[in-house]
């Protein structure tokens, strides 16, 4: 259903394959939760949005006491298992028009590095882009983005926080290599990539960070390891086991999400997210023709 209206909400989760499973926010277990409105599609430069909610959490549940609503949308966003339809834009040119400030996401990866197994959580805190699709950062900020400690510390500490009463084990933090869906990679390429310090390859996060980084909001995510990456342990596990992964977390990932959005204290953050914009002189954006 199109909606017109964009309501003005502070606080965003970007489900994955995490919540791919379940009735996200309904099935987290946790009582306060209200959906407001569901299937709100909306139509953005980019395209139509996939179908979003508007929940509230209680008042009891969050940081400052007060009731907290919160727009979510299913698997990044994604049409399909492409990028290339700019999912990312549509769900950020939402988040930008509703005044978002705080960004819980969550996902899978492959395991890079040995010691992450299937079943673990870790929460990266630095990227590497290899992706070939362009950034569209320009058409959200005419200002250079600094990635300056790309996913928030003070969200990751959360997201640490009621991630260890869900899983016994939980990395706080870790380098996250972003490739091309929807394809994994190749041994070859893993060898590369470990070299190059990555610890878990996935598809998604990279493009929301710098988005966040964009539209002046704090972003962070937590991700399920699914599967080893070719070459790292024993390859030989069937390819549609990941899936086995994302039916058993659902309920504990969702509510992992629900908890550290609930729990972010505008007053109390320590973090520089929003100090990363660097603005163009005047006389610059004449001389390179960027319109204000």
């Amino acid at each position: 259903m199109i909606v017109k209206e964009i309501p003005k909400v502070d606080y965003a989760i970007i489900g994955g394959s995490g919540t791919w499973a379940g009735e996200f926010p309904e099935n987290t277990g946790l009582n306060g939760i209200t959906v407001l409105q569901r299937d709100m599609e909306f139509e953005t430069p980019f395209g139509k949005s996939m179908p979003m909610k508007l929940f509230e959490i209680d008042s009891a549940l969050t940081a400052d006491s007060k009731p907290r609503q919160v727009l979510t949308v299913p698997f990044h966003g994604y049409h399909g298992l492409s990028p290339y339809n700019t999912p990312s834009e549509q769900v950020f040119w939402v988040f930008r028009q509703a005044g978002v400030k705080f960004i819980i996401a969550e996902g899978s990866g492959g395991s890079i590095n040995p010691l992450l197994d299937p079943g673990d959580i870790i929460i990266p805190h630095d990227i590497i882009d290899m992706t070939k699709r362009p950034s569209n950062i320009h058409r959200f900020t005419n200002s250079i983005v600094r990635m300056r400690e790309p996913l928030c510390p003070d969200s990751r500490a959360l997201l640490y926080k009621y991630a260890r009463e869900e899983y016994p084990r939980v990395f706080p933090r870790g380098v996250y290599v972003n490739t091309e869906p929807p394809r994994f990679e190749t041994a070859a390429e893993i060898r590369m990539l470990r070299a190059a310090g990555a610890d878990i390859t996935g598809h998604t996060l990279v493009a929301e960070a710098y988005l966040a980084r964009a539209i002046g909001a704090c972003y962070a995510s937590a991700y399920i390891i699914s599967n080893y990456a070719e070459g790292v342990e024993d390859t030989s596990w069937i390819g549609s086991s990941i899936f086995d992964y994302y039916r058993d977390c659902a309920e504990k990932i969702g509510r992992i999400t629900v908890r550290t959005i609930a729990a972010i204290s505008p007053e109390d953050k320590k973090c520089t997210c929003m100090e990363n914009l660097i603005e163009v002189p005047g006389e610059v954006k004449k001389r390179i023709a960027i319109d204000e």
